[in-house]
């Protein structure tokens, strides 16, 4: 998988650089107790003194803040809880040596001298970067009732059904109750004594009984984004900045949607489903994981069913629901599209226009084009937070003086969270509401998990192949036109001029060329004869092996939801997209 190959690569790149500064420190140590001789020294390259600052940008990036008294997350009113950095030494080190200002705000976004009555608190942290840029963060607190009700006291007590398991040691069976206790006692501490639990406290005491399980949407991390994102388009006097972003189009003549058919109408040999199930079947089987497949052309369903049984033993069903990995590229990048459609974003903007503590003009920030083709300079997976950090575009902020944007290409989702985050501050609604409001309620989708906007997003296969079926249709799904087909134009990968490679790479806006070759054909081919498909095939990698593929000359979607990849992944799925290459008849 592309995905899994260039974080292998990245892995590899970090471990390199960490042992490289373990060996610079110890020389410096050296030199400075003389053991490699009195007064000797070294000549600091441009090049050294450069990745010193970097890291020393990235190290402060990564420090974290607590508070000075733990469990105090959720407060009684009037104890104002102290936040601290952790590591202050190292913060000071790195050069900033500025206190800390907080700024308290209650649920209706009041400023007040201290947190002085109960319900949600958020607290809003000022200061000064060691960079020179300004450092903005903000929490989460949960003032206590004066008067804590008695009447009811939930129960955390948590069971752990598989736990040890048939095949773990026997000093584990031994002390089994043991174990599960001091579990137990760590998760309280951890819902109570976390800001986690004050996000879920606020927001439970906040929300109105539905009659039904809360959807995602509906969660207590969405409420909590919300808020955040009020206070921040307050307090950075964004909220006449912001602009609407419109519905779908409704369309005369209504696009391709996903149905019912005949082999005939796809185009499709008669036993094509039966062909394409048998291998599903046997892959299931083989590897243990199972998964459900969607494979359609024309928009004629040729194949929609679940293989295989969870790790209870149940088969599962068609409504199975996976996190994707990095399919979530592809959905942060369609709900991009409409920005860019509608004229609110343009893909060579820099982040600038979005975020404003960033300077227009400034060459180190990234344009948006280059958060989502890998050459934003950024790199990492969450490390500096997600699309529901308050003030992500902060953290990077505080280390973009040594960026380099449009050097090289470095696969990362960083640059996906940021586009979110700027999606925010132009709509002014908070990411997960609008993805919810502009792609999956006017799609119809199920209740969809958003962990964050590069690697995080839980789908089930009817929804990625309604996604896939709406890039066979360029940008629409039946009565709805969510972007131009031009607009869709600009989706489709492209060469990238990058200082240190050339226009050897080709990336587009969250999806990448698709080429599976047939069996035989040289390695990298990219004659039309070594293909099994049209050579304009597009989609996205995933590292749990799901797959997200479309063949726009062909009219022809394949989609997969599975939670791992499973053991001999390569040789089965070759040989499955090999099976559905030979069910095409026309």
């Amino acid at each position: 998988m592309k995905a899994f190959a260039t974080l292998a690569r990245f892995g590899r790149v970090l471990l390199i650089v960490s042992l490289a500064s373990m060996l610079a420190d110890q020389s410096v140590g050296q030199n400075q107790d003389g053991a490699n001789g009195v007064g000797s020294t070294q000549p600091v390259t441009v090049e050294d003194a450069t990745e010193a600052k970097r890291n020393e940008r990235r190290e402060f990036q990564t420090q974290e803040l607590m508070l000075a008294k733990s469990g105090t997350w959720m407060f009684k009113p009037g104890e104002t809880p102290r936040i601290v950095w952790r590591d202050v030494e190292t913060v000071r080190r790195l050069g900033c040596s500025e206190s800390l200002r907080v700024r308290w705000f209650d649920k209706e976004l009041n400023e007040s001298p201290e947190p002085n009555a109960s319900g949600r608190w958020l607290a809003w942290i000022e200061g000064t970067a060691p960079n020179g840029t300004p450092l903005r963060r903000s929490l989460t607190f949960y003032g206590l009732p004066t008067q804590l009700l008695g009447a009811f006291a939930a129960d955390l007590t948590v069971a752990f059904p598989n736990f040890p398991g048939p095949d773990a040691p026997a000093v584990l069976h031994e002390h089994e109750s043991e174990i599960v206790h001091l579990a137990n006692k760590i998760l309280v501490r951890a819902v109570l004594g976390s800001e986690q639990g004050a996000i879920l406290v606020a927001g439970l005491t906040e929300s109105e009984p539905l009659g039904r399980p809360a959807r995602y949407i509906e969660s207590t991390t969405v409420q909590n984004d919300d808020c955040h994102l009020a206070l921040k388009l307050k307090l950075q006097e964004l909220q006449g900045e912001t602009r609407r972003l419109r519905p779908p189009r409704h369309r005369n003549e209504p696009a391709t949607m996903l149905g019912d058919g005949s082999p005939s109408q796809a185009g499709v040999a008669a036993d094509a489903k039966d062909r394409i199930d048998a291998v599903c079947r046997e892959w299931a089987e083989d590897s243990g994981e199972p998964f459900v497949t969607l494979v359609a052309r024309r928009g004629v369903i040729i194949t929609h069913e679940a293989f295989g049984e969870d790790v209870s033993g149940q088969p599962i069903d068609r409504d199975y629901r996976c996190w994707v990995a990095s399919i979530t590229k592809t959905v942060t990048a369609i709900l991009f599209s409409q920005f860019l459609d509608q004229g609110l974003i343009d893909l060579d903007d820099s982040l600038a226009m979005a975020f404003p503590d960033y300077t227009n003009d400034n060459p180190h920030v990234p344009t948006f084009r280059q958060c989502f083709t890998h050459t934003s300079g950024l790199s990492g997976h969450g490390e500096l937070g997600d699309m529901h950090t308050p003030h992500l575009e902060n953290v990077v902020l505080n280390g973009i003086d040594v960026n380099e944007p449009g050097v090289g290409y470095a696969y990362c989702g960083l640059g996906f969270e940021l586009v979110a985050k700027a999606m925010e501050i132009v709509a002014g609604k908070s990411a997960v509401r609008l993805y919810d409001e502009h792609l999956f309620q006017p799609l119809e989708f199920g209740d969809v998990r958003m962990g964050n906007a590069s690697s995080d997003g839980e789908f089930t296969a009817w929804e990625l192949g309604v996604l896939a079926q709406w890039m066979a249709n360029r940008g629409s799904y039946g009565t709805r036109e969510f972007i131009r087909p031009e607009t869709f134009e600009q989706l489709l990968p492209q060469p990238l001029a990058l200082a240190d490679q050339g226009n050897t790479v080709e990336e587009g806006i969250g999806i990448h060329w698709q080429r599976h070759l047939k069996p035989g054909a040289p390695p990298a081919s990219k004659r039309d004869e070594d293909l099994l498909f049209g050579r304009h095939s597009l989609g996205h990698g995933s590292f749990s092996g799901c797959i997200f593929f479309v063949d726009p000359d062909q009219q022809l979607i394949i989609v997969q939801v599975r939670k791992n990849s499973g053991p001999r992944s390569a040789e089965w799925s070759s040989k499955f997209f090999q099976t559905v290459a030979a069910v095409a008849v026309e």
